[in-house]
């Protein structure tokens, strides 16, 4: 009983650091840099690193080496294929119907001011370190810790509330919750299909190279 209740507070304070406190402290060794640029994008991907290690970390001592284990079945990549091109396609749906999300504004005008010179900075957090943090967090340390294999998918339906709300917290509203609530649950079922963070961390990582293709052809256009 003890220990689950020390797992329970650990896993909140993976969470909440990730939500609330990563920011305040990103906020203050960033400060005295311009936004965009060289040192602003090394302490975010300095920080990001952190929140890997300290969710490995949690994951290994709580659910063992096996959480880490790549688990491969052919139908495996099926999941993947099929999860990837649902999301595509939700994507595009969701684009008509809902207005940009505070999340998504934000990121845009970051995108906009950052240079040529800053521009594999961000890619490399947007599209590979964000990726890996927020399956670690929202998938791996989440649905391992609350409603762990509900026969009635409680786990993913928890992940994808909590994915949805910790994107749009600033500028909530119906459609934009559940615009991110939709990826948040098919990642989140894909990591209940396949048991492995794998495939739901490489899910992440298609969705986020195809949102910043125009970004990833100017990067290795060469003009």
């Amino acid at each position: 009983m003890k220990k689950r209740v020390v797992q329970i507070l650990l896993a909140l304070l993976v969470i909440i650091y990730r939500k609330t406190w990563f920011w305040w402290i990103f906020n203050h060794f960033s400060a005295r840099f311009v936004v965009a640029s060289r040192e602003f994008f090394q302490i975010l991907a300095f920080l990001e690193f952190i929140v890997i290690l300290l969710a490995m970390l949690y994951l290994l001592v709580f659910e063992g080496k096996k959480i880490l284990e790549l688990k491969w079945k052919w139908r495996y990549l099926v999941y993947l294929l099929l999860a990837y091109g649902v999301s595509y396609l939700s994507d595009i749906v969701f684009s008509f119907l809902t207005p940009a999300t505070s999340n998504q504004i934000a990121l845009n005008e970051l995108t906009e001011i950052t240079g040529r010179q800053e521009l594999p900075y961000l890619l490399l957090i947007v599209c590979l370190l964000g990726p890996i943090t927020e399956e670690l967090v929202y998938r791996g340390v989440l649905m391992n810790t609350f409603l762990k294999d509900s026969p009635w998918y409680g786990d993913v339906l928890l992940s994808a509330c909590v994915f949805g709300y910790v994107h749009v917290s600033s500028g909530l509203t119906p459609l934009a919750f559940f615009t991110y609530a939709s990826g948040g649950a098919i990642c989140a079922f894909l990591y209940r299909k396949t048991h492995s963070l794998y495939y739901p961390i490489l899910l992440h990582i298609m969705i986020n190279i195809t949102a910043f293709w125009d970004l990833w052809v100017l990067l290795f256009s060469g003009s």
